[in-house]
């Protein structure tokens, strides 16, 4: 078992292996700590003469907000890449990084083990996941200069932010053949108004946008739109599930980003085609 020990701030550092770049809002944990001192420790390994912080930096900033001179840690012995690993799953484990930070990491990564399937394996992430998080790290700073940036799934949907998924989306859809064949001024235009067009949409609504415009992008964004949400009306249909599915469902809607109401017709929709039902509308 790791032993703990404990080392004076001013001998801890946040290094560049650390992914997470922004720490947010530590008033509650510098609270926390401030009323029952760290009760985890960061993970930290030698470098020269310092220590540096591999796992642990929202607690190491709210340690020196609620004034700890010292703070507890366990010493690891790891390479830059093992740095980066480490800190990468921490905080895929907590469920807290921003995509911008975790697609930067798997950058990283693939710089240093030379492709996405070979960091899939040492870090034990599902490979699509990385291609689609740095497809958007790819476009997110040409968004951020039109002032339409990206957030977390989990953020609700604000004038000027797009969702990740819906970054997800952008970024698939110009890698297509149809799109690649575009002219490039006119690509660059068309990205910026698909992204701001779907901004504010629900993700189910979105997702008609963007494969609406994959199919015709020579088309107006906004006849594409029109076009891709005419059908919106729909029929209402009043259906009880046993708790086991809905409670499926529940868990399928909250990992999309999505509610229950928005997942079910794409469920059943999947399921028909999957059965035979392909020439529906």
């Amino acid at each position: 078992m790791a032993q703990v020990a404990q080392i004076p701030i001013t001998k801890l550092y946040v290094g560049k292996f650390n992914v997470r770049s922004n720490v947010g809002d530590i008033t509650e944990l510098t609270k926390s700590i401030e009323e029952e001192g760290i009760l985890q420790p960061l993970v930290i390994r030698k470098v020269g003469e310092k220590f540096e912080i591999v796992v642990g930096s929202r607690r190491f900033a709210a340690a020196k907000a609620a004034g700890l001179k010292e703070v507890p840690v366990i010493v690891r012995e790891m390479s830059d890449d093992g740095a980066v690993v480490a800190s990468l799953m921490e905080n895929i484990q907590r469920g807290d990084i921003e995509p911008e930070e975790e697609a930067k990491a798997y950058k990283t990564l693939v710089d240093i083990y030379g492709s996405t399937r070979k960091v899939a394996e040492r870090v034990g992430v599902d490979h699509s996941r990385i291609v689609r998080t740095m497809q958007v790290l790819e476009l997110v700073p040409q968004l951020q200069k039109k002032v339409v940036r990206y957030a977390p799934q989990k953020e609700r949907v604000q004038e000027g932010v797009m969702p990740f998924e819906h970054a997800t989306m952008v970024a698939e859809a110009f890698r297509t053949e149809e799109i690649k064949r575009l002219p490039e001024e006119e690509k660059k235009a068309k990205q910026i108004e698909i992204a701001k067009t779907i901004a504010p949409l629900r993700q189910y609504e979105a997702r008609k946008v963007v494969d609406r415009f994959k199919m015709f992008p020579e088309k107006p964004i906004e006849v594409l739109k029109e076009e891709a949400l005419a059908s919106e009306t729909g029929v209402a249909i009043r259906v009880y599930f046993t708790p086991k599915i809905a409670r499926l469902l529940s868990q399928a809607a909250d990992d999309r980003g999505m509610s229950m109401e928005e997942l079910v017709p794409i469920a059943v929709e999947e399921w028909l085609k999957q059965v035979g039902y392909s020439g529906m509308a």
